[in-house]
């Protein structure tokens, strides 16, 4: 029952202050729930509303129109608040199981968050000083553990009109 209680709590405050960001920023997510499932959907939103709240919170500049590139900080804190979601979720229901999930709760169990993100999803606009520190250990550790792995990112954020 507790862990129920956070997870609304939780879901409820993501939805509130997106909602906020939305309707100030004029972002507009762009997601299809069937993808990849119904199931993971609810994690893909969370990850997407996680990166509107950061991007509120931090007033991060907004282009005019087109996709929001996340910032480093912003993809690292929205892929752990989504792992965290997944986490709450399979303590309501057992038989929830979604590999992609799988694999970024035994990341950030490692404390990996940060170099993951760095590894599989860098992008040209992030800056040189936000490299991780601990990227050799994780390479070291991603050989062993994630010798197949596929990064998987369902939706995104625009600036402009829906």
């Amino acid at each position: 029952m507790r862990s129920t209680s956070r997870l609304a709590i939780t879901a409820a405050g993501v939805i509130a202050v997106a909602a906020s960001a939305f309707a100030a920023s004029a972002v507009v997510v762009r997601f299809d729930p069937d993808k990849p499932n119904t199931k993971s959907a609810t994690i893909w939103l969370g990850y997407l509303m996680a990166r509107t709240v950061f991007h509120e919170k931090h007033g991060l500049p907004m282009p005019v129109s087109g996709e929001i590139i996340p910032t480093f900080e912003e993809e690292v804190d929205a892929r752990t608040a989504a792992s965290q979601i997944y986490r709450e979720l399979k303590e309501k229901d057992a038989k929830l199981k979604d590999p992609y999930w799988e694999t970024l709760l035994e990341v950030r169990g490692h404390g990996f968050m940060g170099a993951y993100v760095w590894t599989f999803l860098r992008r040209k606009q992030w800056p040189a000083m936000a490299r991780p520190a601990n990227l050799a250990a994780f390479e070291e550790w991603k050989r062993r553990a994630l010798p197949n792995h596929k990064v998987q990112t369902y939706g995104w954020l625009e600036a402009g009109k829906p």
